[in-house]
């Protein structure tokens, strides 16, 4: 018990010095943050604005080359369905918003089915 008790003070004194130094430093980083606003050309304002949200590229699946003991392989399913803007969904899983979307304006998901016999001309 007696571990426990210094380890606890041992922790309360190291986040001391951690604010200790965090209010020593501060006054260093602001300058630097301001000389790299200025030679940015970065605003207040613009820094209280939200991030924008990255985008991941697509990555095409990748088949396994040999499967682990006791697990299938991983197969992709060909596209079934295409919409308007290139969309494409397999036809499994849960349906797309866009594909739901056009459903309630009346389409038919036969509206955008892939004929298998024109090929991938797209």
């Amino acid at each position: 018990m007696n571990e426990l008790v210094k380890l606890r003070q041992q922790i309360a004194e190291m986040e001391k010095q951690a604010t200790d130094l965090q209010k020593k430093s501060r006054p260093a980083v602001l300058a630097q943050l301001r000389e790299q606003m200025a030679a940015y050309g970065i605003t207040a304002e613009e820094l209280s604005r939200p991030a924008p949200k990255a985008r991941r590229p697509k990555v095409a699946p990748t088949k396994q080359a040999s499967p682990a003991r006791g697990k299938k392989p991983v197969v992709s399913s060909p596209m079934k369905y295409r919409g308007p803007q290139g969309q494409e969904w397999t036809g499994r899983g849960t349906a797309p918003k866009w594909l739901n979307d056009l459903l309630v304006d009346g389409k038919s998901r036969d509206d955008f089915l892939i004929r298998q016999d024109a090929g991938n001309a797209g």
